[in-house]
């Protein structure tokens, strides 16, 4: 099973991707050092006295333990990786493999929806809105109606052969350095200094455990490779000892009854220039009198290989033949080919060493504090999660990265298309990752491929369509019910690949991979929309039918709730985003005499031209969420979806002020929340999950989104207020969601730079929202849309110094908040001063121009 369907495009990929990065690598050298970015603490992380699966962290999927896995250290080559506990008696390394899911491909169409659409549609527009739910239901779900899980591959136990009998230690440190991708962990027991160093090595697919200490013959231990079902553990085969751990996901075919499940399997090899090792043949591990160890974790599953312990052989036989410095080496150069093209500093003053990373945590949490270091490894945080869970050739990384310890996780651990996915990736361009953002392509290609069947099946339409959320089979059909109809995955998807163009200019990507694939989603779009019959609002202007706006939820003149509608204004800005890019693209793509898609180009126009516009509330002032201006059950209901014009989106902008208007007072609505919501929205229809409350977010992805949104709306005090709760309530010790979602962690990244850099409104904007927080820094290797890289350097929160490097050249817009000239070679550069206050002037492929202030 090969996961990307276009395999041809592969060898064009590495070549547009090379181009692309190699002239933004280097950071600016003028800047000072970044300091060390590492997590540390001084005790190990929570596990309990006796390990058991039967805990409640296991057996269900949405307890949330408060330590333990929170406290634990990430680790990951992009496929492979390691949850790292910095035990002292016992160590526990929980392992994972991106491409473990329950489950296995089938057809999820469901072959009654384009027959009762129709009516469907009707019903809506009548009003007649649990009708139509009800038909929807039993006739456009998708079969089956729920996916199967992303599961662990299981965990690694390392402990004493003799119980000690002094368990007392001193010197204890563990640290996870974001600049080498290494966790470590290091502690003196007994008179003996111990350390442990882990690192999940791309180059050559395989983790490494190397062990150490300062006492001759210190090192007695047993290792144990556990899961909790569906696994057999022996010895390895051949010269080297290991364990071999094989097992199928007990998953059995629903036509057949035979099995379907994913095969796996997993070897843990060991090497000691000084101690004995054994294996019995139940696969238990037996270290004796080293004074050294290394161990090798490999795995495979038979998504991508016919026999997967054959496949763990030929990696682990590579592995072992280089010294581990040798396999350290390439990580090293490796990883820090991706890293360190960016480098930040915040603050002068704040010192990583101060405090371990919990308590610095919870003093942001317990009070006022502001730790600017924590923003600084944030950012880096989000940035080492990217290259450690999406490397190309692999698969996107889904809502928990790749790091999961249960066989049934929340949400599945899948990949969620309404926000979640799409946050994942919103910083890889601007933070110089666009590698990271392959998986993601490959994704969308092959939903696209398989979102054929879908449409036509479930729709009558051409192009292709994604829903709410899929898996690594490419399910593209309706999940979890009605409220999983919302055909706009795919529409939203699009939107990265066009933002890979517009970051890299590359022609060559926009016509071979990102258009074919917009083209067709729009195709979808154009056949779904329906008009407004006559006597209903904006009759015939076209809509989406039926519609959700994600999860919220309204009420009717005569007290109805409800979710299930038509035309909700998150849909609708959706495809006008993607019509207007597909537009863009095709004006691009056009040459004199040679017009580009002609046809389709008509399409987009009209329908465009005919979609039903976004409203503003003559009642409240603010954005409406739906067709008509219905009432809010939940005033400050978490989703925020009808801005999608505003983030991610350029739809709403300070060029179209009475919608900037709107979408500016819609936030602050959401956010002020009902102070009487425990009465007045008790007899809701539908559960609320957390709604907003006196101006204060939660965390999580919440906080990123709505950070992004205050940045769009130029209120820096408020993007950066919004960052802070996400520092104070969304982030565990570890810097992980409190669900276990990565998420909030990966978006914070794109927070911390537009508030230093943003392009999205065709200008490179420098400290366009910088928090009063960081009166003086720097931050290097940033790139800006139109294949520029920016360096900055401010103090007294003023600009004093920038760079910018031009990968293609052509024209540069600058946006600046004071007078600057710009240097290239040392002379002038003769600029046009606009009248927007922008600064314009033209560069040269590969140039260098210096930002000077006057």
């Amino acid at each position: 099973m090969n996961f990307t369907p276009y395999r041809d495009y592969a060898a064009a990929g590495r070549r547009f991707l090379l181009l692309l990065t190699i002239p933004l690598l280097v950071p600016g050298c003028l800047f000072a050092q970044q300091k060390p970015m590492r997590l540390w603490f001084d005790q190990p992380a929570y596990q309990p006295r006796e390990f058991t699966y039967q805990a409640r962290e296991f057996t269900n999927p949405f307890h949330f333990e408060k330590k333990g896995w929170f406290e634990a250290l990430p680790v990951g080559n992009g496929r492979l990786g390691a949850m790292v506990f910095g035990g002292v008696v016992r160590e526990r390394i929980q392992l994972n493999e991106s491409s473990l899911w329950d489950g296995y491909r089938r057809d999820a169409a469901n072959p009654l929806s384009a027959k009762h659409l129709p009516e469907v549609q009707r019903l809506m527009f009548a009003g007649e809105n649990d009708a139509a739910e009800r038909l929807a239901e039993t006739s456009m779900n998708g079969i089956p109606p729920r996916i199967y899980p992303y599961q662990s591959l299981g965990d690694l136990f390392i402990e004493p052969l003799d119980a000690p009998e002094d368990t007392l230690y001193t010197g204890y440190r563990r640290w996870l350095s974001l600049d080498s991708a290494v966790a470590v962990t290091q502690f003196r027991r007994g008179g003996v200094t111990y350390r442990r160093e882990v690192f999940a090595a791309h180059p050559s697919d395989v983790i490494v455990v190397r062990f150490s200490c300062d006492k001759p013959k210190g090192l007695n231990l047993r290792v144990r490779l556990t899961r909790e079902r569906d696994a057999v553990m022996t010895a390895a085969p051949g010269k080297l000892r290991g364990i071999l751990m094989q097992g199928r996901v007990d998953r059995p075919h629903e036509g057949t009854g035979q099995p379907a499940g994913m095969q796996f399997s997993a070897t843990v090899g060991a090497r000691s220039a000084t101690g004995r090792i054994s294996v019995s043949k139940a696969g238990i591990m037996t270290v004796r009198d080293a004074g050294d160890l290394v161990l090798y974790i490999v795995a495979a599953t038979s998504y991508h290989h016919k026999n997967p312990a054959q496949a763990c052989r030929k990696t682990l036989r590579k592995a072992v033949r280089r010294p581990v410095a040798a396999l350290y080496g390439a990580h090293l150069a490796d990883y820090r080919s991706l890293y360190d093209r960016v480098r930040i500093g915040l603050s002068d003053a704040s010192n990583p060493d101060e405090l371990p990373q919990d308590r610095r945590l919870k003093r942001v949490a317990e009070g006022d504090f502001q730790d600017p270091y924590l923003s600084e490894l944030l950012f880096q945080y989000g940035r080492y999660l990217l290259i450690a869970s999406s490397r190309q050739g692999g698969l996107p990384a889904n809502l928990q990265g790749i790091w999961n310890q249960k066989m049934n996780p929340p949400w599945s651990s899948d990949y969620h298309l309404n926000i979640n996915l799409q946050m994942n990736y919103m910083a890889a361009e601007t933070v110089n990752l666009a590698e990271c953002a392959l998986p993601l392509f490959s994704l969308i290609d092959s939903l696209a491929l398989h979102g054929r069947h879908t449409a036509q099946v479930m729709y009558n339409a051409r192009g292709w369509v994604a829903h709410h959320l899929t898996d690594v089979f490419w399910r593209t059909a309706p999940a979890d019910g009605v409220v999983g109809l919302w055909p706009m995955g795919s529409g939203w998807l699009t939107r990265h690949l066009y933002d890979h163009y517009l970051y890299s200019g590359d022609t060559v990507f926009l016509r071979r991979r990102a258009f074919p694939v917009m083209q067709e989603a729009a195709r979808f779009y154009l056949d779904f929309l329906v008009p407004v019959p006559a006597g209903l609002p904006l009759a015939g202007k076209l809509v989406t039918n039926p519609s959700h706006s994600p999860e919220n939820a309204f009420q009717k003149a005569d007290g109805k709730q409800y979710q299930f509608t038509y035309g909700a204004t998150m849909d609708m800005q959706i495809i006008q985003e993607l019509f207007t890019h597909c537009l863009q693209a095709i004006a691009v793509l056009s040459e004199s005499g040679r017009p580009y898609e002609p046809e389709l180009k008509a399409e987009l126009e009209k329908a465009l031209a005919n979609l039903a516009p976004v409203q503003v509330s003559p009642r409240s002032g603010i954005l409406q969420e739906w067709m008509e201006d219905y009432g809010e059950p939940e005033i400050g209901h978490r989703h925020i979806s009808h801005l999608y014009g505003l983030f991610p989106a350029n739809l709403i902008t300070a060029a179209t002020p009475g919608l900037y208007d709107a979408a500016r007072k819609s936030l602050a609505r959401r956010l002020a929340g009902n102070p009487n919501a425990a009465t007045e929205e008790a007899g809701n229809r539908y559960k609320s999950y957390g709604s907003y409350l006196d101006g204060k977010s939660f965390g999580g992805w919440q906080s990123v989104w709505i950070s992004m949104m205050w940045l769009r709306l130029g209120e820096a005090a408020e993007a950066y207020k919004h960052h802070q709760y996400q520092l104070k309530y969304g982030m565990r010790p570890n810097f992980f969601g409190q669900a276990y979602q990565l998420d909030g962690t990966y978006g914070s990244s794109m927070v911390v730079a537009e508030m230093l850099l943003q392009s999205g409104a065709g200008a490179l904007d420098l400290l366009p929202a910088l928090p009063a927080a960081w009166p003086s820094g720097f931050v290097s290797g940033l790139r800006g849309q139109g294949g520029f890289a920016v360096d900055v350097k401010w103090e007294g929160g003023q600009l004093t110094e920038a760079s910018i490097r031009s990968g293609n050249g052509g024209e540069c817009r600058l946006r600046v908040g004071r007078p600057v000239r710009i240097l290239s070679n040392g002379r002038e550069v003769p600029v046009v001063r606009a009248g927007t206050g922008e600064i314009v002037f033209a560069t040269q492929k590969g140039g260098v121009y210096t930002v000077g202030t006057l």
